[in-house]
């Protein structure tokens, strides 16, 4: 009453004395506890429309959509009703909505904050007894968020609004319009649906979320405790995100790690940084779990997409980290034989086809050696058979190296004249009795002396040469496998991405996004 008394005193003193006059006989007997019916058993019917000015976020975590906009009402009211021509041609009265009865439309899936309308603002009052409120709202609702493509994903979300109070005997809500109405039976209750359930025609895009389809719902439905139908308006937002930003900001990156792990294997064996780069792509990865840690919600329905591509990414990395392992025992690894096996599938076989080629340093070498083999013969090798030889079968030998050795050059003759000078009597004169006592002189004992030694270099000698070819040939060896590894991992990363990528259903989704009309307007449309 005080405010309706206050409400009054600034009416006579700011309106004319026809608003004045209306407003007193259209509230000299007005309840505003009452609905707006002349018998019980009549019923208020409420056209409703959600306008839509803007999303305002997607809760992933919290499973929880923000919305911006305003809650179109029209009834009518029997009791503000007035003939315009006796009160000066007034039409419409704009009344302060705590004056008047009011529908108590809530949402029923409010996730927090209040569910019902906060902020009650003036009411148009139209001489018919026409009533429109529209009063705005900012509404966090509940929506099951479905993570399992994302970065790419869509959304279905749900906004139910309805009486909190009233059956569907004393308050019917309807769609404002009639145009394009389906009404169909779901599991045994009536359905009225409206493809454009939505106003959108002062809707401010989202920079993250395309909007598809706003479709409303009228539901009527029966339940065992109530003799009278339950009535809700359900309006389904089905939003897409934007592809751009995560792409950039979330899946690049990821792509880039998982190629870091194919090049790993293009670093040398012997590199030292191939451990460190795979260390250090886990550890990276190690960060974008995190990261997605505090985006998405913590369910155990499903992974992401973006989940499974780092989880796919992880292992590869643990493989790689493995692999390089063993390759570098492989390199390393020459105190071992090769077995032929190895040897002709690694070197004779691989090597080709991945076209891996040995340096010019190692075929040379051999080239040599075995032109070295067939041109001269080896000094220690011939002073060994001169030692062992029987006479008869060493001077024949002696003459032919002779021959040889002239044509060696100097070094090698006088290796070869010092290894040979105790018997180079025996080119002349038969060996008697004499010459053998003369074998076991001092000078004898020398010679034979220095060719045990040079007996023992020559075998020192081919050991380390047998040691450096079997060095090079388990080099050459980690050297295919790093080059087979490299190839496998690339194939398998880029099959890996591609499939991640579009295994996203959005991916091929060519759907645009709905066009926001200026004739979707609730007023200026079927009102």
């Amino acid at each position: 009453m005080r405010f309706s008394s206050l409400f009054l005193l600034i009416v006579s003193t700011n309106a004319n004395p026809d608003m004045n006059r209306l407003f007193e006989d259209l509230f000299k007997k007005y309840n505003k506890l009452t609905r707006p019916v002349k018998a019980p058993n009549e019923t208020v019917e409420i056209q409703f429309k959600f306008k839509l000015l803007q999303l305002l976020d997607v809760h992933e975590k919290e499973q929880v959509i923000t919305t911006n906009g305003w809650l179109l009402h029209k009834w009518h009211d029997y009791r503000l009703t007035w003939d315009p021509e006796q009160y000066g041609n007034v039409t419409l009265m704009h009344i302060p909505g705590q004056l008047l009865w009011l529908p108590d439309i809530i949402l029923y899936n409010n996730a927090h904050g209040s569910p019902a309308v906060t902020s009650v603002t003036k009411i148009d009052v139209y001489s018919n007894g026409d009533i429109h409120w529209e009063p705005p709202v900012i509404y966090n609702s509940l929506c099951k968020i479905d993570i399992e493509w994302f970065p790419y994903d869509e959304q279905y979300c749900d906004m139910k609004y309805g009486s909190w109070t009233f059956g569907g005997y004393e308050l019917n809500l309807v769609h404002p319009t009639t145009d394009n109405v389906s009404k169909q039976i779901e599991n045994g209750e009536t359905v009225w649906k409206v493809q454009r359930g939505i106003d959108v025609s002062e809707y401010q895009e989202s920079v993250e979320w395309d909007l598809l389809s706003i479709v409303g719902t009228r539901h009527e439905k029966r339940y065992p405790c109530c003799d009278y139908p339950a009535i809700d308006i359900t309006y389904s937002l089905n939003i897409r995100r934007k592809k751009l930003f995560y792409t950039i900001n979330l899946m690049t990156p990821c792509v880039g790690i998982a190629a870091l792990t194919a090049f790993v294997f293009y670093l040398p064996a012997e590199s030292h940084n191939k451990i460190q780069l795979c260390i250090s792509v886990l550890v990276s990865l190690t960060v974008f779990f995190l990261l997605l840690i505090e985006i998405i919600p913590p369910t155990s329905l499903v992974t992401p997409l973006i989940g499974r591509y780092l989880l796919f990414t992880m292992i590869l990395v643990t493989f790689s980290i493995i692999s390089t392992v063993i390759v570098q025992g492989v390199h390393y690894g020459d105190d071992q034989p090769m077995s032929k096996i190895t040897r002709k599938i690694f070197i004779k076989f691989l090597g080709r086809y991945l076209l891996i080629y040995r340096g010019p340093g190692m075929p040379k070498f051999r080239r040599m050696a075995r032109y070295n083999k067939n041109r001269l013969p080896n000094a220690f090798e011939v002073l060994e058979r001169h030692l062992k030889l029987a006479p008869t079968k060493r001077q024949k030998i002696e003459i032919e190296e002779k021959k040889r050795i002239l044509e060696a050059g100097p070094t090698m003759m006088l290796i070869r004249t010092l290894a040979q000078g105790a018997s180079l009597p025996l080119l002349h004169t038969p060996r008697s009795p004499t010459d053998k006592k003369k074998e076991s002189s001092p000078v004898s004992e020398a010679i034979e002396k220095a060719g045990s030694n040079i007996h023992y270099i020559a075998r020192t000698l081919r050991a380390q040469r047998k040691q450096e070819n079997l060095q090079a040939d388990w080099k050459f060896v980690a050297m295919v496998m790093d080059r087979i590894l490299l190839v496998i991992f690339t194939i398998t990363t880029l099959i890996g991405t591609l499939m991640a990528l579009l295994s996203a259903p959005s991916i091929h989704d060519m759907r645009q996004p709905i066009e926001f009309r200026a004739h979707d307007s609730f007023i200026d449309g079927d009102y």
